[in-house]
């Protein structure tokens, strides 16, 4: 989808005015994907639709809605909190945006085996920024094959992939932004929803996600799910070094004269960080989501970047954005980080019977765009 395309899905699902009638023009077709979304669920539920066990712990992170949520963040989160605990954790990426569809190692845990352009821009921001294996594939259980042939992983942590329901998963946990208007309730291609409300019944964990300081709610399902909280904020920017990306304090925003830049479905959190942080926002570009920045690109931005003091972008797209020549220290991305409300009752879920005691577990982690 184009920026523009983007742009105008938002309109017609979040606003009101004449985007209501455009959603109530779009309301039959969003009946019809119900229906198939119904039949394809109760295809899985009744076994006509066969899943495939991976043969390690496997936990999913996922949300009902299109666009970005905070899965990557809590991927990320999970990650480093089980590799702390020895845990041999590897991530599952589907690759979206790159052009290898079968299952391939994306990072080692040490260093990168493949780039963007093959495995997509958040299989290989994962690899650089988490310090755990990084495998991706367009058939999850052939890359949980591959983790485990690998990286003889014992948990898996499948992102974006709780509609991926080939393969079995141990723990469901889904993500839930009751602030955003329409999130609940509306389907594509009238709303921004993938599956129904509804489908929360089949969640392990509910993580309600909280962007602007209030207390999100969203109501249990079922008596034995578990719900948390989750604050997802900015804890630093990410330079380019000698090859290594650096963290630099959020203050240095405070009075630059700053061009946002990005290739994400929702990029209103970075514009509300960038003023929180008492950046001067004087220019946006706003591209495609996974947009794979060519030199053509590349030439637009520096000319938009010629009267600004920093390029403020995402983690995302960092990655695809660091081979071309910004001048030193001006090209940025935003880290965001996760804090949940009750670190070790979502770990203690999620690990399972791989995890040591929780005791002194930490309730900020990194994140990611």
């Amino acid at each position: 989808m184009s920026a523009r395309g983007a742009r105008l899905a938002g309109r017609i699902w979040d606003e009101d005015g004449r985007w209501r009638v455009v959603r109530g023009a779009l309301a039959p077709a969003s009946l019809l994907y119900r229906g198939g979304i119904g039949l394809r669920n109760a295809a899985y539920r009744v076994g006509l639709l066969a899943t495939r066990t991976a043969g390690a712990r496997t936990v999913s992170i996922g949300n009902l809605r299109v666009g970005g949520s905070g899965k990557t963040p809590l991927t990320r989160w999970l990650a480093i909190e089980a590799h702390a605990r020895g845990i041999a954790v590897a991530i599952l990426s589907r690759g979206y945006g790159g052009t290898e569809a079968s299952p391939h190692v994306v990072g080692d845990g040490e260093g990168l085996r493949s780039d963007v352009a093959r495995s997509g821009d958040e299989a290989v921001m994962l690899a650089r920024t988490c310090g755990v294996p990084v495998v991706a594939g367009r058939e999850r259980a052939d890359a949980a094959a591959l983790a485990i042939e690998t990286f003889a992983s014992r948990l898996l942590l499948c992102d974006d992939a709780f509609q991926h329901r080939r393969l079995a998963r141990d723990v469901d946990v889904v993500l839930v932004d009751p602030s955003e208007r329409g999130g609940l309730t509306r389907l594509l291609p009238a709303g921004p929803l993938r599956e129904p409300f509804s489908a929360l019944a089949r969640a392990h964990v509910i993580v309600v996600v909280d962007r602007d300081g209030g207390v999100g709610q969203a109501p249990q399902l079922r008596p034995d799910q578990l719900l948390v909280q989750a604050r997802m904020a900015p804890t630093a920017l990410v330079r380019v070094g000698l090859g290594e990306w650096e963290e630099i304090g959020l203050a240095v925003l405070a009075g630059q004269r700053v061009l946002a830049l990005s290739g994400v479905a929702r990029p209103r959190p970075l514009y509300e960080s960038l003023r929180d942080w008492e950046a001067d926002l004087v220019h946006v570009l706003e591209y495609p989501d996974h947009h794979p920045y060519d030199t053509k690109d590349w030439h637009e931005i520096s000319h938009a970047a010629k009267d600004v003091d920093l390029v403020v972008t995402t983690e995302k797209d960092l990655v695809k954005l660091e081979r071309f020549p910004f001048a030193r220290g001006k090209l940025v991305a935003l880290r965001l980080g996760v804090t949940i409300d009750r670190p070790g009752e979502l770990l203690e879920r999620v690990l399972g019977p791989l995890g040591a005691p929780l005791t002194g577990s930490r309730a900020t982690g990194l994140g990611g765009a």
